[in-house]
């Protein structure tokens, strides 16, 4: 079998395991908007106390850990280029799993008929539309992965058609960035994408290195924008989430039973934001995505299967990022 017929195999593979998935797949929730329906969450403000100036004062720390940790030099330069130096393979295996978990996501959502995200319904006429825009996105993915994502990051914006300003928003980061980086990594993936990229003279390797960032730079807009929209902008909706699920307050169980669930809201909106923001700026590169992975992977085993499907694009992401992003010389 050779290189070309090897890496079509790959691809139909892809989607093969993508349908098979599904037999093992439930619905997955990671927005609050998919747990409180509008207009049910009650109304509340942000306390405003000792407890949370405590909260934000401690968790703005973290931001400048992340920069001591990249800049000033309290590292052995060993160390440092452990944390920051990428580890890129010859062949992104990496991209590929992404490529079939983001098939599994878009099949799942054909199955619960739902667009995109289950808080994300069209209307009866429009219905069809979405069907064939997330069922076409999977066969499409097969022929050109760069066409693909041109396909979502157009649809990220549609998206504010459709729907109302502040749910398109909350979901315009997650998939538009995916989107581009889609675009820039199917020279490495696809035969079609590699052939035009080639034709344009460009380096499919550096295109691997601008969708690194763009996943990244997505990754850390999106949690951004739910952090302040979702729990600082929206208190009453992110409480009425951890009224339901108190369990994720672990603050009681280390001894601080003083820190409720409003504040556990506060500190997990500012955390969200931070952790963004130390994105964005590309900060510390391993120690934050060890971190976030560690969330995430926690988060999956308070709430089982249910998350699952929703937070593997996610957690994939950041394997990606853990291998391959990072400063290409220690500071």
């Amino acid at each position: 079998m050779n290189r070309i017929q090897l890496i079509r195999a790959k691809q139909w593979l892809c989607i093969v395991a993508s349908f098979l998935a599904l037999c093992f797949s439930q619905s997955s929730h990671a927005h609050v908007r998919w747990f409180i329906a509008d207009g049910t969450n009650p109304e509340t403000s942000l306390p405003f106390d000792t407890i949370s100036f405590a909260i934000v004062i401690t968790t703005l720390s973290l931001f400048l850990f992340a920069t001591m940790i990249t800049y000033a030099p309290i590292l052995p330069n060993k160390l440092k280029a452990g944390l920051t130096q990428p580890i890129v393979t010859p062949h992104p295996w990496i991209w590929y799993f992404l490529v079939l978990v983001i098939n599994c996501y878009l099949a799942v959502n054909l199955l619960l008929g739902e667009f995109l995200a289950p808080n994300l319904y069209l209307s009866p006429q429009l219905a069809l539309y979405g069907v064939i825009i997330q069922a076409s996105a999977i066969v499409i993915m097969a022929v050109s992965v760069s066409l693909t994502g041109v396909a979502i990051a157009l649809t990220s914006l549609a998206l504010f058609i459709f729907f109302p300003f502040y749910i398109a928003f909350d979901y315009l980061f997650e998939f538009l960035f995916v989107g581009l980086s889609l675009i820039f990594i199917g020279p490495s993936l696809n035969n079609n994408d590699y052939r035009l990229c080639k034709y344009w003279n460009q380096d499919k390797e550096q295109w691997r290195r601008i969708a690194v960032h763009l996943v990244r730079i997505g990754l850390g807009l999106q949690l951004l924008e739910l952090g302040i929209h979702n729990k600082l902008m929206l208190p009453g909706m992110a409480l009425a989430f951890i009224n339901q699920n108190d369990y994720y307050n672990f603050f009681p169980l280390l001894s601080l039973p003083q820190i409720s669930n409003l504040h556990f809201v506060v500190f997990v909106g500012i955390s969200e934001a931070i952790l963004g923001l130390i994105l964005i700026a590309n900060l510390a590169n391993r120690i934050i995505y060890g971190l976030l992975l560690a969330i995430f992977m926690t988060t999956f085993l308070l709430s089982g299967l249910e998350e699952l499907v929703g937070h593997m694009p996610i957690i994939t992401i950041l394997f990606i990022l853990f291998l391959e992003a990072g400063r290409q010389k220690p500071t």
